[in-house]
């Protein structure tokens, strides 16, 4: 029973915490055996062809901005690389967590901290972007992204609040998916369903669907990572 309670916890606090756990707690990983799900994959190379390949991509002026009369000014610019980010470490995060040993453990608050800064960042940032700097009347678009930041900043509270003051790893491993699946993916989508809508990408319903997408792919890929299945 003492032993289940150590595992239990041994992905809690700091890297500093439990220094004298099990030795099967103490057992590193390899690099490639991580948290594996097929959602994880999908959502994760869709999520870096977004934040590398379109947001730095516009950011460097490889490819056109969103709106082309826009050009990229200093508030998107940095909502561009904070959300690259914390988007780059939910990646690393969700993959690898601190019960796959001491340096995964270490790791994985570090990049936490960093993703914690990030992620308040980028929101602020595109809210003042979206509705602001780059405001072009597209009301929807705009309530997508704020809907997915929202939601983004509110699972990052909650899943902090519930490992450093109950130290519940359940509700933090939830919280820090829903960070990812909802709050750095329905972005993409929304992005992502116009790219592939075509003739309809203009219309009024195309945003409504993407944010509904979203939702129903985080829902299957939050299950499937709590339950420890592929898919």
């Amino acid at each position: 029973m003492q032993d289940d309670a150590i595992t239990h916890h041994v992905e809690i606090a700091s890297p500093q915490a439990h220094q004298g756990t099990t030795a099967a707690a103490k057992a590193q990983r390899n690099f490639v055996d991580g948290n594996f799900t097929f959602w994880w994959l999908f959502g994760g190379v869709l999520a870096l062809w977004f934040v590398l390949y379109k947001g730095l991509g516009v950011l460097f002026g490889l490819l056109p901005p969103p709106t082309p009369t826009q050009p990229v000014r200093p508030i998107f610019a940095l909502h561009l690389v904070t959300a690259a980010l914390i988007t780059l470490i939910c990646v690393y995060n969700i993959f690898h967590t601190p019960s796959h040993g001491r340096t995964y453990r270490t790791v994985h608050i570090v990049l936490g901290r960093m993703a914690m800064i990030s992620g308040f960042i980028s929101f602020s940032f595109g809210a003042v972007a979206v509705w602001w700097e780059r405001y072009n009347g597209d009301l929807p678009f705009a309530i997508g992204i704020t809907v997915g930041g929202v939601l983004q900043v509110g699972a990052q509270l909650y899943g902090w609040y519930q490992i450093r003051k109950h130290k519940d790893v359940t509700k933090h491993k939830r919280a820090m998916l829903l960070v990812f699946f909802y709050g750095c993916l329905i972005p993409m989508w929304m992005r992502f369903v116009v790219l592939v809508a075509g003739p309809y990408k203009n219309e009024p319903w195309i945003y409504p669907v993407a944010v509904a997408f979203g939702l129903i792919v985080g829902q299957l890929g939050m299950r499937a990572s709590m339950a420890g299945r592929l898919l």
